[in-house]
């Protein structure tokens, strides 16, 4: 697409600059100077579509995500949309964030990459931990006040137990899971 434009803008100014002539000594150096026009507007060109094949590549990436895949997308404003791929053309992106369905045009998007799943791995080690810890420190408070123990006491240990249980798990769960990975990037 760019190098369309590029190219069209190209024929059009040197189209409008016809009239203005440049003197040259011999018909030589008119003819380098011809060439070497014409050799630098061809190397724009690929340049572009270099730049172009690049671009298309990475979008062609979200055409290969299988439908409902977690992505985030990060738009070019900076805000980062947690969503659910289900479609992509050649012009827009088209997700469901939250309930509701949203399309974002292409040059809205400044990347989108995965939305990686917590590691059930490092929840179970996580889980394992806390409740070692956590019955280490609800033994503890249960045996300090052995002999006058109240009912704050009690509540007090089992929270402990709990929350270290349910604490370290969350923690082995969201600690341990693999970093997203890119799928886009805008050029």
């Amino acid at each position: 697409m760019r190098v369309t434009v590029y190219s069209t803008l190209l024929v059009v100014l040197t189209g409008m600059a016809a009239p203005v002539r440049l003197r040259a000594e011999s018909s030589d150096a008119r003819e380098t100077f011809r060439s070497s026009i014409e050799a630098t507007a061809r190397s724009f060109a690929s340049g572009q579509s270099a730049t172009d094949a690049a671009s298309r590549a990475d979008w062609n990436r979200l055409a290969r995500l299988v439908e409902a895949a977690r992505i985030v997308i990060r738009t070019r404003d900076g805000q980062a949309v947690h969503a659910v791929f289900v479609a992509v053309d050649d012009v827009s992106l088209t997700a469901v964030a939250g309930t509701l369905r949203r399309s974002f045009a292409r040059a809205e998007i400044a990347e989108v990459t995965n939305d990686p799943k917590g590691s059930t791995a490092g929840a179970y080690i996580g889980t394992f931990i806390g409740i070692s810890v956590g019955a280490g420190l609800g033994a503890n408070l249960a045996l300090r006040c052995a002999p006058h123990c109240g009912s704050g006491d009690s509540a007090a240990a089992a929270l402990a137990f709990i929350g270290t249980t349910v604490g370290l798990g969350f923690a082995g769960y969201y600690g341990l899971r693999a970093a997203p990975e890119l799928i886009y990037h805008a050029p």
